[in-house]
């Protein structure tokens, strides 16, 4: 039987990614909901059957709900948690010095990985039972220096490419993203009810597999 949701919410970069990833599935999307339809909100004040919201913001009224942190979007600027690495790739492109938090830490998802997750949960047999609040985001924490060091190495092997000004200093650089000695302070969301679910649904748990190398290359690539 083909499922059927409506989606409630800004036609955002989020938005557009899940809307595109349950199309791809089959899953029927519906401007009027009937008995039968799932309902989708995200980020807002609805009474849904699954609210997806960015992780500082609440919502109690949705039999499930989904917090995302520190999603990265390569598309653009969003209110989903990556504007800060908008804000590392301007100081690179105009080779100004960088003004950032060295020691804050965050658990770089990208979005591939989290709409992935979100629409199997959705379409599992396991839906209908699932209830509560689930946290996502990356299971490894990312220091502020380390993700900036990642995008200027890669600003650095575009510029060359284009300008035809490779070294073999510049091809071998690779910045070692395990810096040793030190504290993050910032507790990662609990990703435990996240990681049940998805093994119930039939997956591997939550391991999302996109590198964040990966995801910065996909950012500069949109953002020239």
């Amino acid at each position: 039987m083909t499922i059927e949701v409506t989606i409630n919410g800004k036609r955002d970069f989020f938005y557009l990614a899940l809307e595109d990833r349950l199309i791809r599935a089959g899953v029927s999307i519906v401007d009027f909901p009937s008995h039968k339809t799932i309902k989708i909100g995200i980020d807002t004040d609805d009474d849904s059957d699954l609210m997806i919201v960015p992780g500082s913001a609440t919502n109690n009224r949705s039999r499930v709900i989904i917090s995302i942190y520190d999603l990265l979007i390569p598309s653009g600027k969003n209110k989903w948690g990556s504007n800060i690495i908008y804000e590392f790739l301007e100081y690179i492109k105009h080779d100004n010095p960088p003004s950032f938090n060295a020691e804050e830490a965050y658990y770089w998802v990208n979005i591939r990985d989290a709409v992935e997750a979100i629409v199997m949960l959705l379409v599992s047999d396991i839906f209908k039972d699932v209830n509560g609040h689930l946290h996502l985001c990356g299971r490894r924490a990312w220091f502020n220096d380390s993700v900036f060091e990642e995008l200027e190495m890669l600003w650095s092997r575009y510029t060359n490419s284009i300008n035809y000004s490779h070294t073999v200093e510049s091809l071998s650089k690779i910045p070692n993203p395990v810096k040793e000695n030190r504290t993050n302070n910032r507790v990662r969301p609990d990703l435990d009810l996240l990681n049940k679910m998805l093994l119930r649904a039939g997956g591997d748990g939550w391991h999302p597999p996109t590198p964040l190398r990966t995801g910065l290359m996909e950012l500069l690539a949109q953002n020239l």
